[in-house]
């Protein structure tokens, strides 16, 4: 009994002790006497200044919107505040915090590629240099200067942190919320507890993961608080009401709309990364497979078990802090994504499947990286020399990451050659019609849709609406057309978008053509095609066409 006395102490310490004896293994202390704090504390800055250069570079070179972008932000390009509330178009699920600050951006700086990705791009700078802090409360030593390596040089951040897509922000929020509990944890102080408080509302209005996190830090500041007095419970459970309620609320007003228009559609699309409890060993298969696929392709991995160095680094890092009794920081890591696979087992968000998705857990996945590499390092039998050189090969590797993505961004500033044709003939197109006649676009000018769902499903009509609404200087200035200026010498041009996938109906376009009989008279009719091919631009997908419909009036 003295000794279950004991070990529950000590267990209750790791929870509660500050992070000068809480918060690092022994194996972690181990490697602070082959390397000086001073030479950790400047690499760990060269990376975060590595790691904002990359992050610069992708936004500043401003690619050309790719097709996962346009079908969120076409969204924005006529609705209201208001309507952000409404189902989306594209099978699009975005937070309604999130779109309401795109859209304020979009109408205080115009729709265009920077200003769409403005937000992503300041969250990830945030997280940069936001993440050395919480790595040295939580790990300290080497374990956070491979922590903060890997952090900043991690691909996905550098990628997410220049899109127009919620997973950057995904990433921020949830830095923000572990750093204010970890602060209180460390601290102590009132302050720190209510700020995340604060917090939690407008976190689950930007990040639908949000709520795995806050969930997660709820669980882990009860174990902090056991054996508290009452005044923490008393925060604790204000906490979790708050958390209840705003996610009711916004359950209520933001994503009730957008849940039941889309909630079928993307359990069949997430169908693979919805576990099934039925069968005990396709369970345990889907685990390995996730864990070592795209759910920890941190720094880089993927699919097919091409993220095996990471979950194995994870794995060291979770036996090193256990072993160390370090339950707090393990409590951290692993809390929120237990709640995610709840969530997937519910069908109601996928557990792994894309990196994208697992954003949120990038903080945690890179403190357990670099307690396992710390880990690793300490048991080497290896001179001080030698694991000096063992951490520089690490870091070297580390650091071609981020170089390796500038230098081809700069190379090939563009996901796929499909956007940056889009783009480019919109950049000719557009700006060139206003000098020979009059442009309407049949779908946004006239309203006019001859392939239904071509604008409402899954297509490249999306970018094409982006770039239209770019690159057209009427449509950017919000123009209408000038039906009165149309005359022989100044023709009408209708700008119609086929979509090859779609049914066409033929008769309703030549009902509308009966009826522009009336007025005007057709002049010609010229195809502009417009195929779409795979990533690399080697096979095509689909053969999408522009028609463009010449009128001149019949007087």
């Amino acid at each position: 009994m003295l000794r279950a006395a004991t070990s529950l102490e000590r267990s209750d310490e790791a929870f509660a002790r500050p992070r000068e004896t809480a918060c690092r293994s022994a194996s972690m202390e181990q490697t602070d006497d082959w390397l000086r704090a001073i030479d950790r504390q400047w690499l760990i800055w060269i990376f975060v200044a590595v790691g904002i250069a990359a992050r610069a570079a992708r936004f500043l070179l401003r690619f050309p919107l790719w097709e996962d972008e346009c079908f969120l932000v076409s969204n924005l390009i006529d609705r209201g505040f208001g309507e952000l509330l409404q189902p989306l178009n594209y099978h699009q699920v975005a937070p309604v915090g999130f779109l309401g600050v795109e859209l304020g951006i979009v109408k205080l700086l115009g729709f265009n590629e920077w200003s769409l990705r403005l937000f992503p791009f300041i969250c990830g700078i945030a997280s940069v240099l936001l993440f050395p802090r919480l790595a040295g409360r939580l790990v300290g030593g080497t374990a956070q200067l491979i922590a903060v390596a890997t952090f900043c040089a991690s691909y996905p951040g550098i990628r997410y942190a220049a899109e127009a897509k919620p997973y950057g922000v995904d990433l921020c929020v949830a830095l923000v919320l572990l750093s204010l509990a970890v602060e209180w944890w460390h601290s102590g102080r009132t302050g720190w507890f209510v700020s995340l408080i604060v917090a939690t509302p407008l976190a689950l209005a930007l990040s639908y993961p949000a709520l795995f996190v806050v969930s997660g830090l709820s669980v882990f500041i009860a174990l902090v608080l056991h054996g508290e007095r009452r005044r923490g419970w008393a925060l604790w459970l204000t906490a979790n009401l708050v958390l209840l309620a705003s996610f009711v609320i916004l359950l209520k007003a933001a994503a009730k709309g957008q849940s039941e228009a889309e909630l079928g559609w993307m359990q069949d699309y997430w169908r693979d990364h919805l576990p099934s409890l039925l069968n005990p060993w396709q369970l345990v298969s889907w685990l390995v497979t996730t864990h070592t696929g795209d759910l920890l392709a941190i720094p880089l991995g993927g699919e097919r078990g091409a993220s095996v160095v990471s979950f194995l680094l994870v794995s060291v890092g979770i036996a090193s802090l256990v072993r160390g009794r370090r339950y707090g920081v393990v409590a951290l890591c692993l809390a929120s994504p237990l709640f995610n696979l709840a969530a997937a087992c519910m069908g109601r968000f996928p557990y792994g499947g894309h990196v994208k998705f697992s954003q949120y857990l990038a903080p945690a996945i890179c403190l357990l990286i670099g307690a396992g590499g710390a880990a690793i390092l300490a048991t080497g039998r290896g001179q001080a020399l030698v694991r000096r050189r063992q951490l520089a090969v690490g870091l070297t590797v580390l650091g071609l990451i981020p170089l390796g993505t500038m230098a081809r961004d700069f190379i090939l500033p563009y996901k796929s050659p499909t956007d940056a044709r889009y783009r480019d003939f919109a950049r000719w197109f557009w700006p060139s019609q206003q000098f020979g006649g009059e442009t309407a676009c049949l779908y946004t000018d006239l309203g006019l849709e001859f392939a239904p769902g071509t604008f409402h499903h899954l297509g490249w009509s999306a970018m094409y609406l982006c770039n239209e609404r770019i690159y057209s200087p009427r449509h950017r200035r919000g123009q209408p057309v000038d039906w009165d200026r149309i005359s022989s010498a100044w023709p009408l041009h209708c700008v119609e978008y086929r979509a090859q996938v779609y049914r066409y109906d033929e008769a309703a376009c030549q009902a509308w053509l009966d009826r522009m009989n009336v007025q005007y008279r057709l002049v010609s009719r010229d195809v502009y095609p417009s195929p779409v091919f795979d990533q690399r631009g080697s096979n095509l997908l689909c053969a999408d066409s522009l028609v463009i419909y010449k009128f001149v009036p019949r007087r």
